[in-house]
C-alpha cells in the first residue's frame, strides 16, 4: 500500500483523494501521509498565498485543503 500511495503522489493529491484511491478512510490516509512525511518520502505543499491566487486554484477543493506530493 505504501508503494501505491507513493506512486499516486507523483501528482499532488489531498488526503481525501488518496483515501478514495487506496480504499481508506480520510483519517487513515492522513496518518499514512504523516508517516511518509516523517520518513522523508512525501511533503505537503503549503499554501503561501490567499485562496484563489496560487497555481493550484483550478484544483483546490476549498480553503484548508492541503495537497501532498512525493519528494
Amino acid at each position: 500500500m505504501t508503494q501505491k500511495a507513493l506512486d499516486l503522489l507523483q501528482t499532488p493529491k489531498t488526503a481525501a483523494e488518496l483515501a478514495r484511491a487506496l480504499g481508506l478512510t480520510r483519517e487513515g490516509a492522513e496518518l499514512l501521509l504523516r508517516q511518509l512525511a516523517r520518513r522523508g518520502y512525501a511533503k505537503p505543499l503549503a499554501c503561501g498565498t490567499a485562496c484563489g491566487t496560487c497555481a493550484f486554484r483550478g484544483l483546490c477543493q476549498g480553503p484548508g485543503e492541503l495537497y501532498w506530493v512525493r519528494t
